[in-house]
């Protein structure tokens, strides 16, 4: 099945699927792309573009049907203010808000001060050989080229950079789109440990800035993530999607558990 197919739900209801896993539920990405489009659905505005995300993914989705519960906050003269909840055993399993505005007309010209990570070609770097087993079940669904951050090192800057797109995305390329391909990368933080272990998004925030349209569509997104603090069995990771022609397609931020 495409990734859009995984996360569009029927109605009220979301198929989740084996295949999209990540230990025993469904990959966060999955999920939270999943209420978004529920949102989408419900505000049935075009002119209305998600902005910000915010989400929290308090247990997994496992695989069979999910509720999904969609409620208009507020609805103002161009701005809608949204959240949607995925149920299963009665238990919230991700909740998300998310803020979807007209375009504003301004004078100031709008600008750009990040730059993206410094990467070759993606043409030129071979992607990883994907071995059931050996990544989360999820990640078979992705092509993956790797330029620096190799994880379970041990060491080094907990820094990764590389070449991300999806082997069957379907359509359509929208925030539900950014919002699984921003979740689908490993944390930053596993460039200094020295083995696999289970890791858990709690928390996650999306800010798209100038998403995906006009971008060549066959080719991946350039993706970098950060993991600037680790204390206390959690850690803070920053996350960034950039398009071939320099733009910034979104921002992320998501809090991590570490499970012992």
């Amino acid at each position: 099945m495409t990734l859009a197919e995984v996360t569009t739900p029927s109605g009220d209801t979301l198929v989740v699927h084996e295949g999209w896993r990540q230990g025993r539920g469904a990959f966060g990405g999955l999920t939270i792309a999943a209420a978004i489009r529920a949102i989408e659905q419900r505000v049935a505005d075009p002119r209305r573009v998600v902005r910000s995300v915010t989400a929290e993914l308090p247990a997994p989705t496992l695989p069979g049907e999910a509720a999904v519960e969609v409620d208009i906050l507020r609805s103002g003269s161009s701005l809608t203010v949204a959240r949607a909840a995925l149920r299963q055993r009665d238990e919230v399993t991700t909740h998300v808000v998310a803020v979807l505005a007209a375009s504003r007309p301004v004078d100031e010209a709008g600008w750009q001060e990040l730059s993206p990570p410094s990467a070759p070609a993606w043409e030129s770097l071979a992607p990883i050989e994907m071995q059931s087993g050996a990544f989360p079940e999820f990640a078979l669904n992705f092509e993956y080229r790797l330029v620096s951050g190799i994880p379970f090192g041990g060491r080094g800057e907990p820094v990764t950079v590389g070449y991300i797109r999806a082997r069957e995305p379907g359509e359509p390329r929208d925030a539900a789109f950014i919002a699984a391909m921003m979740d689908a990368w490993w944390p930053a933080t596993l460039v200094r440990q020295k083995g696999p272990r289970p890791l858990a998004t709690i928390a996650y925030t999306l800010e798209i800035v100038d998403g995906v349209a006009g971008l060549d569509r066959d080719a991946p997104l350039l993706y970098r993530g950060t993991v600037p603090v680790n204390r206390d069995g959690y850690f803070l990771e920053t996350r960034e999607l950039w398009g071939g022609d320099g733009r910034l397609v979104a921002r992320n931020h998501q809090t991590f558990a570490i499970i012992r």
